[in-house]
């Protein structure tokens, strides 16, 4: 007999094992009167993964380059208008120091999610990569970055230094536009100067 109940109850886990058990109890009442209840439970358990999504530019894994051009004035002839490239071109130089004009703005769109209980915060950094330095002239804060939109830049500048706040489960989408002023410009050492501005989201 020992031995049947002990089959019955190998059998019985078997049949249990990776199920959920259900939670039972009864009501009973010997005089077959007034009421009786039951009760049971049920848990739902849901697990969420947390997530946290950024876009700078267009969408894939290309870094988008921002290319500015600085436009010189040369007082007198030949003012704007340098023409092709070339050695011993004539000129009415009056002595004054070239100008050189605002380069014109160029845009990126940024966008951020989370679904963080706490939200999440936007950040940047930026790292000079060629002569983009106070040396030859130009620095990351000599790009200044305006925003319009829900999204706001981490800063005025490259240069960054600002956090923005990310609420939860909340698209931010902002329009960021990158600018150089002349005067800028008229500072800088010729040559090619390059930057590279790194976004971090971060969940809280």
């Amino acid at each position: 007999m020992i031995k049947k109940i002990s089959a019955i109850v190998v059998v019985a886990s078997v049949l249990l094992a990776g199920k959920a058990l259900a939670d039972s109890t009864f009501g009973y009442g010997s005089a077959g009167t007034g009421q009786v209840s039951a009760t049971a439970q049920a848990k739902v358990t849901v697990n969420v993964p947390k997530l946290i999504l950024l876009r700078v530019g267009t969408a894939g894994a290309t870094i988008d380059t921002l290319t500015f051009s600085a436009s010189p004035t040369i007082n007198t002839l030949p003012g704007a208008t340098l023409g092709a490239d070339g050695s011993g071109k004539a000129a009415t130089w009056d002595g004054a120091v070239p100008l050189f004009a605002d380069a014109a703005g160029q845009d990126l769109n940024a966008l951020v999610w989370t679904n963080s209980a706490g939200g999440g915060e936007l950040t940047c950094s930026t790292t000079a990569n060629t002569q983009f330095t106070s040396a030859f002239g130009l620095t990351s804060a000599n790009v200044a970055v305006s925003s319009s939109g829900t999204l706001g830049h981490p800063g005025t500048s490259t240069a960054c230094g600002s956090t923005v706040s990310v609420a939860k489960n909340t698209l931010l989408a902002g329009t960021w536009t990158y600018s150089i002023a002349g005067s800028a410009l008229a500072n800088a050492a010729a040559g090619t100067h390059t930057q590279t501005t790194t976004y971090t989201a971060t969940t809280l």
